[in-house]
């Protein structure tokens, strides 16, 4: 994109006390007779002269920026600016940060010599804009600057928290999948003891619980990947609680081997094991509001609580959360 040029030309409060002095002196010479005062007279004159003419011929920088990498709130990341011109200049870059990012988007530098970055800190979800940024050129003696513009952006997607949730909690949610047709196994082969990297859903928590460590079942084969579908919905307001409890429902089942399809006030999002972030990108931008819940396994409502629905029961998400759904509570339902 062409840089937005403004021509005018601005001095800097240096160049206005330079102007001041010249002009001081050139009254006090005309008064007084001081001739010896245009000494300072044709020196200001002509380093004010210069200033304004190696500014107006100044080149035009070309802009290159890249959009930051997404992280969450809390994260620290660098945005990076590119400037091409076949004079660098000394100059102040200036990028305008969104509510929700902060940072110190001022940038003194030598402006075409290489790239520019600061670091910003992420506040909140959401896909942010990032700019449009200037840069104020100045001359080599600083005495006045002119301005450079462009009005494109870079994105800041800032995801939801993702909570974690215990493996109890994962394995409640689960527990109405495997009478579903579309996660139907093979025969039944055996019981044996959980190695890492099992999934949490074949735990035969009846078993688990008579012993000190737990037993998973064993099938012949898997005809497909599990999938399940969530539906989320927040009262106005509650956009953030809505996709933070959406998130880490979806990552539990996508880090347990599940896929997931989500509908949100925002649209339908499909994501199957390692593709996390295509979940979490959907749901950075989202927004308040119902979301359809036909066919819906696992319902996320965000009101003066948000409840978690599955199988015709309500569960607190911060009960989820935070852990307080036991092994002895799975096993029993």
């Amino acid at each position: 994109m062409r840089p937005r040029t403004l021509l005018t030309l601005r001095p800097t409060l240096r160049g206005v006390v330079v102007a001041a002095v010249a002009a001081g002196s050139l009254w006090m010479a005309a008064a007084f007779g001081a001739r010896s005062l245009n000494a300072i007279v044709v020196p200001a004159a002509v380093a004010l002269l210069g200033a304004g003419v190696s500014l107006l011929t100044l080149d035009r920088p070309t802009l290159t920026r890249s959009s930051p990498p997404s992280g969450f709130p809390g994260d620290e990341r660098t945005v990076t600016l590119a400037f091409d011109t076949d004079d660098p200049f000394v100059g102040v870059v200036v990028d305008d940060l969104p509510d929700g990012v902060d940072g110190d988007a001022r940038v003194e530098t030598l402006v075409g010599d290489a790239p520019v970055s600061y670091e910003v800190t992420y506040r909140t979800r959401g896909v942010h804009d990032v700019g449009p940024v200037r840069v104020r050129a100045r001359d080599v003696l600083g005495l006045a600057e002119r301005t450079f513009a462009w009005d494109d952006r870079s994105t800041a997607l800032v995801y939801p928290r993702v909570y974690p949730l215990s493996g109890a909690a994962v394995s409640r949610l689960e527990a109405g999948l495997d009478e579903r047709p579309d996660v139907d196994r093979d025969e039944f082969d055996h019981l044996r003891e959980y190695v890492h990297g099992d999934s949490l859903r074949d735990v035969h928590w009846k078993t688990s619980a008579k012993r000190d460590d737990l037993i998973v079942q064993s099938f012949r084969a898997d005809r497909e990947t599990p999938t399940v579908r969530l539906a989320a919905s927040a009262d106005p307001g509650r956009a953030d609680a809505m996709a933070e409890a959406t998130a880490s429902v979806g990552a539990a089942f996508l880090g347990d081997g599940v896929s997931v399809v989500v509908s949100t006030p925002g649209g339908r999002v499909e994501a199957s094991p390692g593709e996390r972030d295509r979940l979490l990108e959907h749901l950075a931008g989202v927004e308040s509001g119902p979301a359809s819940t036909d066919g819906a396994d696992v319902t996320v409502h965000a009101g003066d609580d948000t409840e978690i629905a599955i199988a015709g029961e309500r569960i607190s998400f911060d009960r989820l959360r935070d852990g307080r759904v036991t092994p002895r509570e799975v096993a029993t339902a």
